[in-house]
């Protein structure tokens, strides 16, 4: 379980996020929304041990995430970035064995439980016709399957993942999406997920948190956190919120 309790963090002084208070049990799919610049990725990468210095108290199994070692916490959560460069011309397998780092001592050649736990990360993504090409080559979706499957080979408990489905299509992001959920189901991870795209959030996860100038809005199911006068203050404009009817799941228009 993650909690977190009178989370506060500054850049100089202006405020980042302020007096956060939530938990987040195992097994959730979590989306996390908001306008730009309300704190969302500050807020994932605070979980993740990348900022340090906060407010108030941010706890993964009862222990301050400040306490754990990157290494420790690799092996607990698993963080999917915005966007990634690798540097290197690695194919789709060797980037997915980066995965496996939290597990090994050094540069020591992949032993037999690595190379399981790559294979499954591969099979879960569908990238195995793809585990030798280069991760440069690979369309847009298929390096966002291919950066999963990295964090998959983590074998973590949670993921957290920054926009996971931005600049891809809607095949690809209804695909990203059910792996996610598929996971969250059938794999008992923790998922939570920064997303603008509110009507995959809707229909994806299980609880929305909703965030606006550092603060947290609204925190439930979406048909609690997607109301009329709540979305239309948060991001000045007019919305139609409906029930989609092939899904149950609400969804949302602008207009003006």
């Amino acid at each position: 379980m993650l909690t977190i309790s009178g989370l506060s963090f500054r850049y100089d002084a202006a405020p980042v996020l302020q007096n956060i208070n939530l938990t987040i049990q195992p097994g959730e799919f979590v989306g996390v929304i908001g306008p730009n610049g309300s704190g969302k990725s500050t807020l994932l990468k605070i979980i993740n041990g990348l900022i340090r210095g906060y407010e108030g108290s941010v706890r993964l199994q009862e222990r301050e995430v400040a306490a754990w070692a990157p290494v420790e916490l690799a092996r607990q959560i698993a963080y999917v970035p915005q966007s990634i460069d690798t540097g290197f011309e690695f194919t789709v397998r060797e980037l997915v064995e980066t995965g496996r780092f939290p597990h090994q001592r050094g540069w020591s050649t992949s032993a037999e439980a690595d190379r399981r736990a790559v294979a499954e990360a591969l099979r879960i993504t569908e990238l195995e016709p793809y585990a030798e090409r280069p991760f440069r080559r690979l369309s847009g979706g298929e390096q966002q399957r291919a950066v999963i499957a990295a964090a998959l080979a983590q074998q973590s408990p949670w993921m957290l993942l920054d926009e996971p489905s931005s600049a891809l299509d809607l095949h690809h992001q209804q695909e990203i999406y059910t792996l996610l959920s598929d996971l969250s189901r059938k794999e008992n991870k923790t998922i939570v997920v920064i997303t603008h795209d509110i009507n995959l959030a809707a229909q994806y996860c299980q609880r929305l948190i909703l965030m606006n100038d550092g603060r947290l809005l609204k925190d439930g199911p979406p048909k609690d956190v997607l109301l009329f006068p709540i979305i239309e203050e948060v991001y000045g404009v007019k919305v139609y919120i409906d029930i989609n009817p092939m899904n149950n799941s609400l969804y949302i228009v602008p207009y003006t």
